[in-house]
């Protein structure tokens, strides 16, 4: 199993629409762990609150996470292709953004 963090940024004034789009997902957990679990990822998501602005902080969990975030967003409800863009300035419809590479690692 690997793991793979994604940090994106949560653009000046948007902190408060994506706690929105956080608790919207939240509202219908099911079927947002349901995408998950189809794309074969266990998912944790956090909000790193810092002097140089917000940031949401992702960790994903599976055998092929670059695979697994790629299917992930494929299968997204509609119109969060269009809250991606205006909280994170990420577009989904376009191409991925490269996976983080691993550089320390202290058990191995």
């Amino acid at each position: 199993m690997a793991l793979a963090a994604v940090m994106m940024p949560i653009l000046p004034g948007k902190k408060d629409t994506w706690l929105q789009m956080m608790k919207d997902m939240m509202a219908d957990k099911a079927s947002a762990d349901a995408i998950r679990k189809d794309a074969g990822l266990h998912e944790r998501t956090f909000l790193q609150e810092t002097p140089h602005g917000d940031f949401c902080i992702l960790t994903f969990e599976s055998d092929d996470p670059e695979g697994g975030f790629a299917k992930m967003v494929a299968n997204l409800p509609a119109g969060f292709a269009a809250a991606a863009l205006d909280v994170h300035g990420l577009d989904v419809n376009g191409p991925m953004p490269p996976m983080p590479t691993l550089i320390y690692d202290s058990e191995s």
